[in-house]
């Protein structure tokens, strides 16, 4: 037997902003040790975070294009002297802290550095409204508030965005006419808290949602592991009966054919009879260690496939007479002990089925790991025309390949324990023999 070794985080309102009411940020990055379910809950969470981000951005943009219509068309016109200069810097500071809330795409700075770009924004928007009497200039100021809810915490975007509020309904109510003076603060005051109040729930609704599909796929991981801890605990049970029952009757039959054959060593007895009966013990002791695989299946004890390869070819070999020649190939890899199992069965009935259906015909098993699965293939050259089933030549035709499968229950068998493991199984005739290969997923 010859065996071959063959070698984003978006700004605002991005994700990374507190939370309110309490709650924690779901970072979109996730822990190390996050299964894949609550990984992709956490992607759901950020990529909820970016479209939101990036709405919030694009009206940055149009509140910036209003701003800067409405002051052109306004008077005084913007300037380099008086009033007009004034004007003009008022202009330039919202534009400018517009376009830098507009583009930024990372919140990690100082509360002071960021709560800088709205508080500029709300000034200017406060000195355009007392030098432009104009309706349109409450936007820069409500917009400001809601970038300090977006960005600070509410404590604090609640200090900051009152004075803003408080400017803003003075300045319309003193530029306007004095019948309208408290309609017209209440209505600066009400675009500024609307504004605020409205993004503090859609952004605690969104986290809401975040932190709930969080929770229920950590249930769901919750759910999945209860189930598997449960299938151990009854395939335990189920190995300790299997061990109790049946590899303690084998052991027993062992021991009583020990002693049949001392027995028969001593009388007269055909050497025929001798023989028998000393095959009889290997095969039970070859029984019990199959049972004992079967046990360290179902506990789950990791047994490499190699080497049971390595032990059922062997006996293959002495049993059934067939030339058979094993080679792995690619780097060994542990698995599943279901898998293991499956594998192994599907090559012992194979191999039983070449030395029925191909007597002495030559025998390859090849068990191969790529990087994307683990493959073993049993393949046999065919018996030859008027040979029978122990290899001896007859006058009786051998029938077709395709008449090679039986009555199909061994193959049956193996498709359902490779199935059962995720896996895949093709049989069929090639060139002049029979081949069955099986492939497990890595």
């Amino acid at each position: 037997m010859n065996i071959v070794r063959q070698q984003p985080g978006p700004a605002f309102p991005g994700p990374a902003a507190p939370m309110l009411s309490g709650m924690s940020s779901t970072p979109p990055g996730g822990c190390q040790g996050d299964s894949p379910r609550v990984a992709q809950a956490r992607s759901r969470a950020a990529e909820r975070a970016a479209r939101q981000a990036a709405r919030m951005h694009l009206a940055l943009w149009g509140v910036m294009i209003l701003t800067a219509a409405s002051v052109l068309q306004g008077r005084p016109y913007p300037g380099v002297t008086g009033e007009r200069l004034v004007v003009s810097l008022a202009l330039a500071g919202c534009l400018l802290a517009l376009a830098i809330a507009a583009l930024a795409r990372h919140t990690g700075k100082s509360e002071a550095a960021t709560a800088a770009i709205p508080l500029i924004l709300g000034a200017g928007g406060n000195v355009l409204a007392l030098l432009q009497s104009t309706s349109m200039m409450m936007v820069p100021v409500a917009t400001a508030v809601a970038m300090l809810f977006a960005r600070l915490r509410p404590r604090l975007a609640v200090l900051l965005a009152a004075p803003l509020t408080v400017a803003i309904a003075v300045i319309t109510a003193y530029v306007g006419p004095s019948r309208d003076a408290v309609q017209n603060a209440g209505a600066s005051a009400l675009l500024c808290v609307v504004l605020g109040v409205a993004y503090v729930f859609a952004r605690q609704a969104r986290l809401r949602h975040d932190h709930a599909e969080l929770l229920l796929a950590e249930l769901e991981d919750s759910r999945e592991a209860q189930a598997r801890a449960a299938a151990v605990a009854e395939r335990t049970r189920i190995a300790r009966e299997l061990h109790d029952i049946l590899a303690q009757s084998l052991s027993a039959l062992s021991v009583q054919l020990e002693g049949a054959r001392k027995l028969a060593e001593r009388g007269e007895v055909d050497p025929a009879l001798r023989r028998l009966i000393v095959r009889s013990g290997e095969l039970t002791r070859e029984g019990l260690a199959d049972a004992r695989r079967a046990v360290a299946a179902l506990r789950g004890d990791d047994v490499p496939m190699g080497d049971q390869l390595t032990t059922l070819v062997g006996r293959c070999r002495r049993d059934l007479a067939l030339p058979i020649t094993l080679s792995v190939t690619g780097q060994p890899r542990a698995l599943t002990p279901e898998a293991n199992l499956a594998l192994y069965r599907g090559t012992q009935e194979a191999l039983t089925n070449a030395a029925r259906y191909a007597a002495g015909s030559p025998t390859t098993v090849v068990l191969r790991y790529t990087p994307q699965s683990t493959t073993l293939t049993i393949s046999d050259h065919g018996r030859a025309a008027g040979a029978d089933h122990n290899g001896a030549e007859t006058g009786v035709p051998v029938p077709p390949v395709e008449a090679w499968t039986g009555g199909g229950n061994g193959l049956r068998g193996m498709r359902e324990r490779i199935e059962r493991v995720g896996g895949r199984i093709h049989s069929g005739p090639a060139e002049q023999g029979w081949t069955v290969e099986m492939e497990i997923p890595a």
